[in-house]
């Protein structure tokens, strides 16, 4: 497009150019066949575009704006407590509750009566009694744990002494 029709252009097809301006605009477009074929185009399309607009404005119902205002009015009361009075919740939580006491009391009825802590528990090596090591002699500290541990460990066949390193 050449510069006499971007000036005006969108005057000339809103119908409001007037005098020299469009006097200019219709003699470029007389003598320039590209700029009349681009203009005939953005007509068709400004022809387009208004059959694309609706007959009459749009607007909501009647009463639209007063629904919008009492539910957020509604919602503006309602607190985070008010869930709990609702009957359906109220149930839901007593059958949950129900449910979890019977699973409960299935799992402490069902429990065995052998304790916890046997030999095979690794847990029990930390309730066992080791003898004192003074900490004189890292060595042999170690060494008189690892006899006790080995000799609780065992299942009837206890290690009587272990070779005891010097380091």
């Amino acid at each position: 497009m050449h510069e006499p029709l971007i000036e005006g252009l969108e005057e000339y097809l809103a119908g409001a150019a007037r005098g020299a301006r469009l006097a200019a605009i219709e003699n470029h477009l007389a003598g320039c066949r590209s700029c009349r074929l681009a203009v005939a185009e953005m007509r068709a399309h400004q022809q387009l575009f208004q059959q694309l607009r609706s007959p009459e404005e749009c607007c909501p119902a009647p009463g639209f704006y007063a629904r919008v205002r009492q539910r957020i009015e509604a919602r503006r009361t309602a607190s985070i407590w008010s869930i709990f009075l609702e009957p359906a919740f109220s149930r839901r939580l007593s059958y949950a509750s129900l449910a979890l006491l019977a699973v409960l009391s299935a799992a402490v009825w069902q429990g065995s009566a052998e304790p916890v802590m046997d030999q095979g528990n690794p847990m029990v090596v930390f309730a066992l009694e080791l003898p004192d090591a003074p900490g004189l002699d890292p060595g042999h500290d170690r060494a008189v744990v690892l006899a006790s541990l080995v000799a609780a460990g065992g299942d009837g066949d206890e290690v009587a002494a272990l070779p005891v390193s010097s380091d």
